[in-house]
């Protein structure tokens, strides 16, 4: 559906615009600021009870648990009891060997069509490499910092100037000061792998496209979910004043990435942004969850995805809409009839299998 009243010239990208991406999301609801601080999104017209007015075609990135690495398909999250999938990508690095695994063939090559040159893939190895080596290590205790905000920032300028002193160190010796990683801060970075890698596929291309999200191919679709991503706020800061040892944890992150990554991803390694795509996470991250038959059954963790384009649908305790996983695709649609102006909104207790 062509909407050139909101982007009349295919010179102008939308990369410039965040404001004019983000009313390309759906033709039946806007972004708009909420009377209670924020954004949320808020019908067009009348919307009938049962209408899908949102599809994610995809996550911008995901991650899975590490307990359940070999059982959630790396794909479309697929989980079946505790079944360890067969299919792998795989990498050799001297005696070990590193994998993510998948349920099918198509979902293995599904992957690596996206992937192209392998990068992601090489990402993802070179974090299960260093994080088993790390585990040789002594675990360091975080201190409790007395003064928080004057701590926060004395703490990331020490990273600037560790960084300085990288630039000198012989690559044997940075294996030595590889900091070693729990399994949260695991979960965390290839998460933060997954952003790295959408930023430089999709970074530099243009969005001219004057078509909604739903009507594009899912390459384009991809290209909005980064600018999407980027216009989300981080709440980095507010999570580590309340929760300070968070200070030192993201610190850990930090420099496990800097001693990580490969060459490709290294340019966007800088403190702000890394600070920016954690603190991201903390308040748009869709739970991946395995489903139960009996409702009085606790549901497994497997992991989380951020789906930048669904981040705008606030919380109600009586919501108006459902959320749905099929795949790796995330489907909202309509519980009953919703009137024009009126916020659509899930709740965020409803978590998806």
């Amino acid at each position: 559906m062509a909407s050139d009243d909101i982007l009349s010239s295919d010179e102008l990208t939308l990369v410039d615009y965040p404001e004019t991406a983000l009313q390309l999301i759906s033709p039946l609801f806007s972004v708009d600021k909420t009377v209670y601080g924020g954004r949320g999104c808020f019908a067009k017209s009348i919307i009938p009870s049962g209408t899908i007015i949102h599809r994610c075609s995809s996550p911008i990135s995901s991650s899975i648990a590490r307990p359940f690495k070999k059982e959630v398909c790396h794909y479309c999250f697929k989980y079946d009891n505790g079944k360890t999938w067969k299919i792998k990508r795989s990498q050799q690095f001297g005696k070990q060997m590193c994998s993510i695994v998948f349920c099918t063939e198509e979902c293995r090559d599904k992957f690596s069509q996206e992937d192209g040159e392998g990068i992601y893939l090489k990402n993802l190895m070179l974090v299960e490499k260093n994080y088993l080596q790390g585990l040789k290590k002594h675990e360091v205790e975080p201190k409790e910092p007395k003064d928080l905000d004057t701590e926060i920032l004395q703490e990331w300028e020490k990273v600037g100037s560790w960084e300085e002193k990288l630039k000198t160190m012989k690559p044997s010796k940075r294996e030595s000061i590889l900091p070693r990683i729990d399994e949260s801060e695991y979960l965390e970075i290839n998460y933060v792998i997954g952003a790295l890698f959408s930023m430089y596929k999709y970074g530099n291309s243009g969005i001219t496209s004057p078509e909604y999200f739903q009507d594009i191919k899912r390459e384009e679709q991809n290209q909005f979910e980064l600018q999407y991503f980027n216009t989300l706020q981080s709440t980095e800061l507010e999570k580590v004043r309340k929760y300070p040892y968070l200070l030192y944890s993201y610190i850990n992150i930090y420099k496990f990435l800097k001693l990580t990554v490969s060459e490709q991803l290294q340019p966007y390694i800088n403190t702000d942004e890394i600070r920016c795509i954690i603190g991201r996470n903390l308040s748009n991250a869709f739970g991946i969850w395995s489903e139960v038959s009996d409702p009085k059954e606790d549901k497994e963790f497997l992991g989380f995805g951020v789906y930048p384009s669904a981040s705008f649908f606030n919380h109600s305790c009586a919501p108006n809409l459902v959320k749905t996983r099929i795949g790796n695709q995330l489907v909202f649609t309509t519980l009953r009839d919703i009137s024009a102006g009126e916020e659509l909104c899930i709740n965020y207790g409803n978590f998806f299998g």
